[in-house]
């Protein structure tokens, strides 16, 4: 007979995850599949919500298959997944509309006129967020204004774990941590505001908006025909689950406000735990959302300035010189090269702003200090070591710009390269440390499953049986001096894009 394990999903803004884990947190069995996003518009990002639905019960069997368990095994389900998007269904659940992702622009122009009316200077005390075109509640907007009739047929407005939750269990609800992120949320009261939908225009969508649980509150069991199509007993209980921020949040064992949470994937997204939130509109600096920890807000300073901008360069640079190889073989040499080269070796600099820009508004991504001397090594050192410095910004957006206080756990597909999380603690000028779970989404989501079905007595017990540190990189004293006059030079060079941006 098989172990009695925990199942974590995550939906993620690229593919699509299931993770079996053991109940001390070991990996058993992981599958995933990649799911087109689909552009019908220029800025627009949807995709087909039966799809999604038929990849996540694809997954969920492959990966208990990968596992070698059965549905009796499985105590719990926990679930994850992008914020900031919504799944518009009729009171049967049948969709009125494609999901939109978090990418989704076509509500820029309904966050502008929130800014310049006012509207977000008003509600700001009670989300303590600024708006942005993927949220909700600039969705919503829109919709009401080019779409009405789409919103007249929806009776649930759903984010996308919601929907996946919707189709195990047949219940319609939403999850804390995720609702906090939609900028419809009261922070202080943990529900969706009223004053915040009149504010916004949108008075009459509050109804749509389902029931708001707790991220270890169940949500509902896996029904008979869930089950028949994913392979999990009936009856299963389903928990709320995070926000993929706090899934991996949790996950990596941050228990306080003096650990740092660093993500270094798709995106760099660098986030700590708060006691308090800023409510005060004139000195927004970061994303607020409430913590996976009652009592807690979450503090978050992400940009895609990650490994997005080194998978650009591996495509547009190094595979049309290298067809045969593959992406692995690819990853392999760029860390051969990192690991050769000496950093004092090389000036050139890279900023990684490929798919946005934290600051200056506006600016592009750029090499600088580029000369005759310069090679393919240098430009590669470059995106390691700009990755690196664009993550040492953020984090001084986040904390300050002492870190000797703050512990250090990093996640995310550069922990994969020993050079590259080197470089991170060489920049950091701290310890980094590293996790040995990779799934961290999934893996967050299944703990909360494990607190909901008693295998843990709370959140600290949950990390204390089953998150594990990986290895720890100490940063090398030798290039101490060396990373704070490249950092200082990486400062001059975003001065120096201000230029570019005023001019776009």
């Amino acid at each position: 007979m098989s172990e009695r394990c925990l199942v974590g999903i995550d939906n993620g803004g690229s593919e699509i995850k299931c993770t079996v884990f053991a109940l001390d947190g070991r990996e058993l069995g992981v599958a995933s599949r990649r799911l087109p996003i689909e552009v019908p518009h220029p800025g627009w990002s949807e995709r087909d919500l039966l799809e999604v639905w038929e990849s996540n019960a694809t997954v969920i069997r492959a990966a208990l298959e990968s596992a070698g368990a059965c549905g009796a095994d499985v105590v719990g389900v926990g679930l994850t997944g992008y914020g900031n998007d919504f799944c518009l269904v009729d009171a049967s659940g049948k969709p009125t509309y494609p999901a939109v992702i978090s990418t989704d622009e076509r509500a820029s122009d309904i966050c502008e006129e929130f800014a310049a009316t006012g509207v977000e200077r008003a509600i700001y005390p009670l989300t303590c967020q600024s708006t942005w075109a993927g949220q909700p509640i600039a969705l919503l907007a829109w919709f009401k204004r080019n779409m009405p009739e789409v919103l007249e047929a929806t009776r649930w407005v759903l984010g996308i774990k919601d929907w996946v939750r919707y189709q195990l269990t047949g219940t319609f609800t939403t999850e804390i941590t995720e609702a906090s992120s939609t900028c419809l949320c009261n922070l202080h009261t943990r529900q969706f505001d009223p004053d915040i939908f009149a504010a916004a225009g949108i008075s009459d969508c509050l109804p749509k908006m389902p029931r708001i649980i707790g991220s270890t509150e169940c949500g509902g069991h896996v029904t008979a025909e869930a089950a028949a199509a994913t392979g999990l007993a009936a009856g299963t209980p389903v928990v709320g689950g995070f926000f993929d921020i706090d899934a991996c949040q949790f996950a990596s064992g941050v228990a306080d406000t003096q650990t740092l949470c660093l993500i270094a994937g798709t995106w760099s997204i660098n986030e700590r735990l708060a006691t308090t939130a800023n409510t005060d509109y004139d000195k927004n600096r970061n994303t607020v959302t409430l913590g996976y920890r009652p009592g807690f807000f979450n503090v978050e300073e992400s940009w895609p300035t990650s490994a997005s901008n080194f998978n650009w360069f591996v495509t547009t640079l190094l595979e049309v010189d290298h067809p045969d190889a593959s992406r692995d073989e690819l990853y392999a040499l760029c860390n051969r090269t990192v690991a050769e080269l000496d950093p004092a070796d090389s000036q050139v600099l890279f900023v990684p702003y490929l798919y946005g820009a934290p600051y200056p508004d506006g600016a592009n991504a750029s090499f600088f200090g580029l000369t005759s001397y310069a090679a393919r090594a240098h430009l590669i050192l470059a995106v390691y070591e700009g990755v690196c410095l664009a993550t040492l910004w953020n984090v001084h957006q986040l904390v300050g710009e002492d870190l000797s206080p703050y512990r250090v756990r990093l996640s995310g597909g550069i922990t994969k390269s020993r050079e590259w999380t080197q470089l991170m603690a060489d920049v950091l000028g701290v310890a980094v440390e590293t996790l040995a779970n990779s799934e961290l989404g999934c893996h967050g989501a299944a703990m909360a499953a494990g607190i909901a079905a008693g295998i843990y007595a709370d959140y600290d017990d949950a990390i204390a049986q089953s998150v594990r540190v990986g290895e720890v990189f100490e940063p090398r004293p030798a290039y101490a001096n060396l990373y704070r006059r490249k950092f200082a030079t990486y400062q001059r060079a975003l001065e120096a894009l201000r230029v570019f941006g005023e001019g776009a």
